[in-house]
């Protein structure tokens, strides 16, 4: 493999890393969120459906943001 293709390919793979592992870190943040909601619920009451969704809400903002910002970092290079 030539020093050109080899950074050529490195070089992104190096970029995506820590983006991967922030994503992983975010559904990871969103599950114990929704865990903690679960476990505190008292048992005599149900939640609608648009509840549960709301607990995934807030964690996902951070991570759409974190998306934002990896692609207008990738328009920049």
């Amino acid at each position: 493999m030539s020093e050109t293709l080899r950074a050529t390919v490195t070089e992104p793979v190096r970029e995506a890393v820590p983006f991967l592992v922030i994503t992983v870190l975010w559904v990871v943040v969103m599950l114990v969120l929704y865990g903690l909601f679960l476990a505190t619920k008292p048992s005599d009451i149900t939640y609608a459906p648009w509840v549960h969704a709301t607990v995934f809400v807030v964690p996902s903002i951070g991570f759409l943001g974190q998306i934002l910002q990896q692609a207008l970092s990738g328009r920049r290079t």
